[in-house]
């Protein structure tokens, strides 16, 4: 399995949720150029709960975002919501 990465740019930030922008795998632009975060996480603050409520381009079927959840619970709850923040594993 190879490793995965992605964008995360803080849209909205309120006492009730926070959305950030996402990309799917940067390495599919252009070796990391041109990176688009145009996908959307929502994460309701009270019960910590995450929803997808736009996949990024190249993220056909979500799992870029799902990915995501466990990182940007960490953003969220423990790094209090940086404005932009580059996710790797590999």
């Amino acid at each position: 399995m190879r490793g995965m990465n992605g964008l995360l740019i803080l849209k909205e930030k309120t006492d009730k949720k926070v959305i950030y922008n996402y990309s799917c795998d940067s390495s599919l632009f252009d070796g990391f150029k041109n990176i688009i975060a145009d996908g959307e996480i929502e994460c309701l603050i009270s019960d910590e709960e995450f929803k997808t409520l736009k996949t990024a381009t190249y993220d056909t079927d979500g799992g870029q975002a799902k990915w995501l959840y466990p990182h940007l619970w960490r953003i969220i709850f423990k790094e209090n919501c940086p404005k932009k923040r580059f996710i790797a594993t590999g």
